[in-house]
């Protein structure tokens, strides 16, 4: 369901940018610049810093397969909206029919060994991270990758982890053509930030992890700290957060449908939360804490899996 707050504009100053960037660009600003423009202080900013690190900072992974992980990952969730995203940024570096044929099926599409083993890891650690186990971690690390290098893939998994579930049950509008290719080069050009790129170095996804943990789950909002936890503990099964705080039916209904991966979460389900927690502001702090939490629980598992391994 789309949120009214988060398609207008957070406050007139903003809505006035998006007014703006979609008259200069030519094309309607994606919703993906959207959510992070909304409530940016709470989602936007955090999320916003570790991505562009993430995605554009310095790496042995190329601006083209980091994009390309992106894609695997909205793929495995079953967001349209972020495989039609990253698939045309990484399409630019590595090719179309390169990048067409792994989406569609990468166990099939002849990779080289270092990109099949990561994707391979990615996939567990995306779908059923539970799973996830040390051996894992040396399979991929004896296809010559580096610690760093698992470490760097693993925030993406959790970065697009948390988006696609925001994408899915924001129901992101799909571009057009034109503008999906328009948007892909501006996104390589520019990256995850607005205005023009500056150059970074490797990213500490660590220091970012914290900041948006403490964020979402510490620091006061519209919403009850405990209240967010429990979402987040509900979106990951008890695995991400332990304990505490009963959930309403409608809030526990919608954090296990983003937990699942947001593609389940109807409409009413989506009201029923706004009309419970008292506003569009209230009701985006839950789903995205949902998310965040679902998001976490990924990087938590990944890092401490491949700390214990190495």
């Amino acid at each position: 369901m789309r949120l009214r707050d988060v398609e207008k504009g957070d406050g007139f100053r903003y809505q006035l940018l998006i007014k703006f960037i979609s008259t200069v660009s030519g094309m309607r600003l994606p919703d993906a610049a959207r959510i992070v423009m909304y409530h940016q202080e709470f989602y936007g900013k955090p999320m916003t810093a570790w991505t562009h690190a993430t995605m554009r900072g310095d790496s042995n992974w190329s601006i083209g397969e980091r994009e390309f992980f992106a894609a695997m990952i909205a793929k495995w969730n079953s967001c349209i909206f972020c495989v039609d995203a990253h698939s045309s940024i990484a399409s630019l570096v590595l090719g179309k029919p390169f990048v067409t044929a792994a989406v569609d099926n990468f166990q099939r599409a002849n990779l080289p060994p270092k990109l099949y083993a990561i994707l391979t890891f990615l996939e567990i650690l995306t779908k059923t991270p539970e799973n996830l186990t040390s051996e894992n971690v040396h399979d991929v690390l004896r296809k010559d990758i580096s610690a760093r290098e698992l470490e760097d893939a693993i925030a993406i998994c959790t970065l697009f982890s948390i988006t696609v579930r925001c994408a899915n049950v924001l129901n992101f509008a799909l571009l057009e053509d034109t503008d999906s290719t328009r948007g892909a080069k501006r996104m390589l050009k520019q990256g995850y930030v607005f205005g023009k790129s500056k150059n970074i170095g490797p990213a500490d996804h660590r220091t970012f992890a914290e900041i948006l943990r403490k964020r979402i789950f510490e620091e006061p909002g519209k919403t009850d700290v405990k209240l967010r936890k429990a979402m987040a503990r509900s979106a990951t099964k008890g695995h991400y957060i332990k304990g505490g705080y009963e959930l309403a039916e409608c809030y526990d209904e919608l954090a296990l449908a983003i937990g699942e991966g947001g593609l389940q979460c109807t409409d009413e389900q989506v009201r029923k939360v706004i009309i419970t927690s008292g506003s569009e502001k209230a009701a985006f702090e839950l789903i995205t804490a949902a998310a965040a939490g679902a998001g976490l629980y990924r990087w938590d598992k990944g890092l401490s899996i491949l700390m214990d391994a190495r």
